[in-house]
C-alpha cells in the first residue's frame, strides 16, 4: 500500500481556518535548500577568489602597518606566513565540498568561520553582504542542506529525506528578508527620505554609467531614494503572493541590476536575484528541478518515510526561535544609543543599515610632547585605501592614534599626546570635527553606549549639499584652536616636516642601537 504524504492542511481545520503553529511542522520537499546549497557556494567561492585575485589579500592584511579591530576581538591575529593564503584557497575547497554535499554540516561551518575570521580581523571591510553570507552559511550547519543530491546522503552521512519541517523553509525565508525589510525600517529617516545620500551616490556615478546622463535629473535621487524604500518594504510580500509574483521578479531584476551597474557592491545583487526562489511555494522549485535531473538522467530522486526524529525537530526550532529574536531585536540596539548611528558608528554595523550615509572626512593628528608638536597624516599608520574607510569611525580613528603613540615610543619619544582634527561631512553637510580636537586620544576610553571624546551632532541638514573639495577646507572653514597652525597653510609642508623629523628620529634610533659603527 502506497503511503501518503503529508498534505499542507491540518485534520479537522479547513483553508479558511486561521494560522495554527502545528503548520511549522508539516512537511515540505527540500529542493529548495539543496538549491540554496549550491549557490551559496559558488557565492562564497567568488568572495575568496576576490581576495586571492592579483594577491588583494596582501594590500588589505598584510602590507597595512595597523588592522581595526572590534572591542573585545584585538586577539583576532593574522595567520602566519602564507597562512592568509592558504585560508582562502580552504574557503574554496570548503565551498566545492558544499556544492557536492560532502561533509556537508562541516563544509558550511568552515565557510561560515572562515568569513567571520575576516570580518573581524579588519573592523573597516566591513559590509552587510559577507554579513549575510555568514550568517547563511551557520544556518547550514544546522538544517539539512544535503538530505538529497550529494555525496553524503549517497555515503549514509545525511539521512536522504522526502520531507522536512516547514519551518526550516521560514527560517530561510526570514534570513534572506531580513536585509529587505530592515533596509526599509532604517530608510525612515530624516535624510533618506529629503534625498540624500541617494543624490551624492547618483552624481558620483554619473561618469561611470551608460544611463549617467539621467542620475542628475532632479527626479533621480527622489526615484532612488522612494523607489528604494517601497522596494524593500514590499519585494518579500509581492514575490510571495502568486498574482504578483510576476511584477515582483521584474522589480527585483530591475533593483538588483541597476545596484550592480551604478554601485560597486561585489556578489550582493547576483545573489539575491538567485535566491528570490525561497520566497516561491517549494513545490515549484520541486517541479522544476525534478523535469530537470529527469531529462538529464543525473540523479534519480529517492523517497523516505515520513518526518521522524520530532523531538529533535523541536529542539531545532527552540534554537531558531532564540536565533529570530535575536536578528529582530540587534538591529534595534543603536535606538539604546544617543546620537546619529549615521555619524558616531555605534550600532550602524549589523543592523542591515546600507547606503544611508555618505562620509567625507579630512583627518589630521597632532602629537604633542613637553618640547614641542608635530602635525600627521592618517597615512601616517593607514594605507591610502584605509584612510578612505577608517577615518569616517571615531573608534577606530582612535585606535590609529594609539598606534601612532607606540610609532612615537619607538623613536624615542615616550611622553607624547595625541590628538585628531577630524572634519567629517555626512550626506553632504558641512563637515565639522566628529572627534573633540581638545582630547588626548591615548587617554580616552570607550563607554558602553556612547563616546564622550565624540561631538553628537553632524550639523544642520543642507540643501544643496555642501561639495567644497577637501583641498579646499582648510581656507573654507574656522579651524579649532589647537589646530589653528593649519588655516590656510599647505598640508604637503606639514606632511614633509613630519617625514624630515621621522627620519631623524630613525638614524639616531639606529645609532643608539649600534654605537660601535662610525
Amino acid at each position: 500500500m502506497e503511503m501518503s504524504q503529508p498534505s499542507d492542511s491540518i485534520p479537522g481545520t479547513t483553508s479558511r481556518a486561521r494560522f495554527d503553529f502545528r503548520q511549522m511542522w508539516l512537511g515540505v520537499d527540500p529542493t529548495f535548500l539543496i538549491v540554496f546549497r549550491v549557490i551559496l557556494a559558488f557565492t562564497i567561492a567568488s568572495w575568496a577568489q576576490h581576495f586571492l585575485s592579483d594577491d588583494r589579500y596582501r594590500s588589505l592584511f598584510i602590507e597595512p602597518r595597523m588592522l581595526f579591530k572590534y572591542p573585545g576581538f584585538h586577539w583576532v591575529q593574522l595567520w602566519p606566513g602564507d597562512g592568509l593564503y592558504w585560508h582562502f584557497r580552504i574557503t574554496q575547497l570548503a565551498a566545492l565540498a558544499l556544492i557536492i554535499g560532502f561533509l556537508t554540516r562541516l563544509a558550511a561551518a568552515t565557510l561560515s568561520l572562515s568569513m567571520l575570521y575576516i570580518l573581524l580581523l579588519e573592523r573597516q571591510l566591513y559590509n552587510n553582504h559577507d554579513y549575510l553570507l555568514i550568517c547563511c552559511a551557520a544556518l547550514l550547519v544546522f538544517l539539512p542542506a544535503s538530505c538529497r543530491l550529494s555525496v553524503d546522503s549517497r555515503l549514509g552521512i545525511e539521512r536522504q529525506r522526502r520531507r522536512i519541517p516547514r519551518w526550516q523553509l521560514w527560517l530561510l525565508r526570514f534570513q534572506l528578508g531580513l536585509p529587505y525589510v530592515y533596509g526599509a525600517i532604517a530608510k525612515l529617516n530624516a535624510d533618506w527620505l529629503a534625498g540624500q545620500p541617494a543624490e551624492i551616490f547618483l552624481h558620483a556615478s554619473a561618469g561611470t554609467s551608460i544611463i549617467g546622463p539621467y542620475l542628475t535629473l532632479p527626479m533621480a535621487k527622489w526615484l532612488m531614494a522612494y523607489g528604494g524604500l517601497v522596494f524593500d518594504a514590499l519585494i518579500v510580500p509581492l514575490l510571495m503572493f502568486h498574482k504578483t509574483r510576476a511584477i515582483a521578479i521584474g522589480l527585483a531584476l530591475g533593483f538588483h541590476l541597476t545596484n550592480a551597474v551604478l554601485f560597486n557592491i561585489g556578489v550582493f545583487p547576483w545573489f539575491m536575484l538567485a535566491t528570490l526562489y525561497v520566497f516561491f511555494p517549494p513545490e515549484l522549485i520541486a517541479g522544476l528541478t525534478r523535469r530537470l535531473l529527469r531529462t538529464t538522467g543525473a540523479i534519480r530522486l529517492q523517497t523516505d518515510k515520513q518526518i521522524r526524529h520530532r523531538r529533535l525537530s523541536r529542539i531545532g526550532f527552540c534554537i531558531a526561535a532564540i536565533y529570530v529574536i535575536v536578528q529582530l531585536l540587534l538591529p534595534f540596539r543603536h535606538w539604546l544609543m544617543p546620537g546619529d548611528a549615521s555619524w558616531n558608528g555605534r550600532g550602524h554595523r549589523f543592523a542591515w543599515r546600507m547606503m544611508l550615509r555618505h562620509k567625507e572626512s579630512l583627518t589630521w593628528f597632532k602629537i604633542e610632547n613637553d618640547t614641542g608638536f608635530l602635525y600627521a597624516p592618517a597615512t601616517l599608520v593607514m594605507t591610502p585605501y584605509q584612510s578612505k574607510i577608517a577615518v569616517r569611525d571615531p573608534e577606530m580613528i582612535q585606535q590609529a592614534a594609539l598606534k601612532i603613540q607606540q610609532l612615537a615610543w619607538e623613536m624615542g619619544q615616550s611622553d607624547c599626546r595625541v590628538y585628531v582634527l577630524a572634519l567629517t561631512s555626512l550626506n553632504g553637510r558641512r563637515p565639522v570635527p566628529i572627534i573633540d580636537p581638545d582630547a588626548d586620544l591615548t587617554k580616552v576610553q570607550r563607554g558602553w553606549l556612547s563616546n564622550d571624546w565624540v561631538r553628537d551632532e553632524p550639523g544642520p541638514f543642507l540643501d544643496p549639499a555642501w561639495n567644497v573639495p577637501q583641498e579646499r577646507w582648510w581656507t573654507e572653514l574656522t579651524l579649532p584652536e589647537r589646530f589653528a597652525a593649519l588655516q590656510g597653510q599647505s598640508l604637503a609642508r606639514w606632511q614633509a616636516d613630519f617625514e624630515r623629523f621621522a627620519q631623524y628620529q630613525k638614524s639616531v634610533q639606529a645609532a643608539n642601537q649600534n654605537p660601535g659603527n662610525p
